[in-house]
């Protein structure tokens, strides 16, 4: 009987490596007992059967951490630069997915893959999605704002509508206020100047023909999305830079004739118009 009963806690020590307790089930039939055997969920979309921590901590997904410890069953502790501090996450395995709610505690997740300049443990893991940033700050005060995933002022997929909790002056970018977007105390550096006139030039021809609408926003929030779209990364796009001075080399040339605000025109000469607001 001795024996046995070793065998036995062999097999249980050896079982707990690959089990995990979750708050969720699984689904209706598996999972009952609250048990899940290592592949459960893992076909599912970003989510990496790897990251499991053995905290057990009370620190939830998004909230800040010093130690996997800290973090709650299934979440490990993620340092960098993308928050003030580290915070508990999990890594994914594929871009633009979900993860698991499971996972993350109920909370919503993105998986985001960040560029090679990015400083940290791992460089693709879960984001908490949000609403707003009542919705971050109830994860963590850190978290400064909910917005559409960026890096350095650079997008990392405008495709998407999904928003994260972001604090982007932790990794460099520029951060301004949304309703008066003053930015040009902030980009002083000479290498921008021929950037910041062709911006400039650009809006005049936008709001004279009313393509932008100050009542809306702000002539100086028409220069900075400009130049954000104009410098991602903090580097000049030669293509969006020529694309940028068509528009207003074509409408220097059409001064006083009908063409001037003319749709058809611009688009004819350089490209659909489309909305300048659009994020």
């Amino acid at each position: 009987m001795q024996q046995q009963s070793a065998s036995s806690r062999a097999f249980l020590a050896a079982l707990s490596v690959h089990t995990r307790v979750l708050a969720l089930g699984c689904g209706p039939l598996l999972c009952v007992t609250a048990m899940w055997l290592g592949g459960c969920g893992s076909d599912q979309e970003g989510y990496t059967s790897d990251a499991v921590s053995t905290g057990g901590g009370e620190a939830g997904f998004g909230a800040k951490c010093h130690t996997d410890s800290d973090c709650a069953n299934g979440l490990v502790c993620i340092d960098g630069d993308f928050a003030p501090d580290p915070f508990c996450s999990l890594p994914c395995d594929e871009a633009k997915t979900y993860c698991t709610e499971a996972q993350t505690g109920g909370v919503q997740g993105l998986c985001i893959a960040l560029p090679a300049d990015f400083q940290g443990t791992t460089k693709q893991f879960c984001a908490p999605i949000c609403q707003a940033t009542t919705d971050c700050k109830t994860l963590d005060g850190m978290w400064a704002g909910c917005k559409k995933p960026t890096w350095k002022n650079t997008p990392l997929y405008p495709e998407l509508p999904t928003k994260i909790c972001l604090s982007e002056a932790t990794h460099g970018q520029i951060v301004v206020d949304p309703v008066t977007c003053e930015w040009e105390k902030y980009v002083t550096d000479p290498k921008y100047t021929a950037a910041k006139q062709v911006c400039k030039a650009y809006c005049t021809f936008l709001t004279t023909c009313k393509f932008w609408n100050l009542k809306k926003e702000v002539r100086d929030c028409c220069h900075w999305r400009c130049f954000q779209k104009m410098t991602p990364g903090g580097v000049v796009d030669d293509k969006v830079e020529d694309e940028t001075k068509c528009f207003t080399k074509a409408f220097s040339s059409v001064q006083n004739t009908n063409k001037v605000c003319d749709p058809t025109f611009y688009s004819e000469q350089c490209q659909p118009i489309g909305d300048p607001h659009a994020p």
